[in-house]
């Protein structure tokens, strides 16, 4: 009978296949890797769509600064703006208001999402001294925040700072003009244009 070395023994008694700890360990190693994964795939597809929201407010603020040379005023209608993007937006409806003599801004372009969880909403206020502060805040607080801007405060603010300005100076914005192109239809008394308007 053939004399068999202690190595190959202790090879050919492991060779059923792998131990129950070091599947577990695989897998859980796997899991890990995956879930990582998966929250920054997730956190890459909302930047993503971010960005058409920025490129909204930016696109607007340009055309209302050429629409200004020749007409002396601002406009809140995308159409007279020839803002040619709306029927390819997939994440954002854009707003615009523009401010009268006595406001403090000259005018307001928001960008809201389609989808209200699905990403932040941009806001963006030119103030009648040429100055532009941008947002980007959280679709719940663009009323809050789009109210104080308004009222003429410019310096940069988070969720928390906005909420207690809001609620302390008692800002309802009862006084602000509504906003264009979005919601539901009215017709204006005095001229009987047909205007779009909604508030959040």
């Amino acid at each position: 009978m053939p004399v068999i070395p202690m190595s190959r023994q202790a090879r050919l008694k492991r060779s059923g296949g792998f131990t129950f700890i070091e599947v577990i360990t695989v897998v859980a190693i796997l899991g890990i890797l995956a879930s990582v994964a998966t929250a920054s795939y997730y956190h890459f597809v909302i930047n993503a769509k971010s960005v058409e929201g920025e490129i909204v407010v930016y696109e607007i603020d340009r055309l209302e600064n050429l629409y200004f040379e020749p007409n002396h005023a601002y406009t809140d209608s995308l159409t007279d703006l020839g803002f040619a993007m709306t029927g390819s937006l997939k994440y954002y409806t854009p707003e615009v208001r523009v401010g009268s003599a006595r406001d403090k801004i000259s005018y307001q372009v928001r960008a809201l999402p389609v989808t209200a969880s699905a990403t932040d909403a941009w806001l963006l206020t030119r103030y009648r001294d040429g100055s532009v502060q941008v947002d980007r805040i959280p679709g719940s607080d663009l009323t809050m925040f789009a109210t104080i801007r308004y009222a003429g405060y410019a310096a940069t603010m988070t969720s928390m700072a906005a909420t207690n300005l809001y609620l302390d100076g008692g800002m309802s914005g009862n006084n602000e003009p509504e906003w264009s192109d979005v919601g539901s239809r009215s017709r204006c008394q005095e001229c009987g244009r047909v205007v779009m308007n909604r508030r959040l």
